[in-house]
């Protein structure tokens, strides 16, 4: 069988912010540290939250991606695959409002809003746009490139989350990150299975 995961070309943009990111939450960066420091000291986990929160932000909006491609170039994916974008897209929304509920819990969680002109933001803002060119435009098989984009980004934010559970102190919050790191690795594998079985546009 022949092994996609490393043949196949993967939107760079998406893959470099979530690989950016990740390195900078899991080292406690000074790079992500400046546009909060100034105001009020945080850890690794603070950083580590508020980077989640990037990623879940922008994983809610799969299913919002996927029928604008249907609407405007009129390409649709196949109902397998449809269905597991979806599942991706509510699963990060559900998340990133139950983050949002236990960082006002005690102990509070600092979840940083970056500056919109922070180098961090721009340069991620520039590497949406990008993707979200590529995704809607560029791409000859929207539902492969697709599921491969998702394949990166879902390992990247379940290794985010384990960092995460493993320098978590409060019991409650780690078993809710271990739950999520797993459903992430699952919608990870199942991607990963779609792409193996997604036919190339038109064969």
């Amino acid at each position: 069988m022949e092994n996609h995961h490393h043949t196949d070309p993967a939107p760079r943009g998406l893959i470099y912010m979530f690989s950016l990111l990740c390195a900078l939450a899991c080292s406690g960066s000074p790079a992500l540290a400046d546009s909060a420091a100034a105001h009020h000291g945080h850890d690794n986990l603070d950083t580590g939250y508020s980077a989640l929160k990037l990623f879940l932000q922008d994983e809610q909006y799969l299913s919002i991606i996927r029928r604008t491609k249907a609407v405007l170039m009129f390409e649709g994916i196949s109902e397998p695959s449809k269905q597991l974008i979806d599942a991706i897209s509510d699963t990060s929304s559900i998340a990133l409002e139950q983050l949002e509920y236990m960082a006002s819990a005690k102990p509070e969680i600092r979840l940083e809003e970056f500056p919109e002109n922070s180098i961090i933001m721009t340069t991620l803002d520039a590497m949406r746009m990008t993707t979200a060119k590529e995704l809607l435009f560029n791409s000859d098989d929207f539902e492969k490139y697709l599921l491969l984009s998702q394949a990166q980004i879902l390992r990247a934010i379940s290794h985010l989350v384990r960092q995460i559970e493993q320098q978590e102190p409060n019991l409650k919050r780690k078993d809710w990150l271990g739950k999520l790191a797993g459903r992430y690795e699952e919608y990870c594998s199942r991607t990963y299975a779609r792409i193996t079985i997604t036919k190339p546009a038109g064969g």
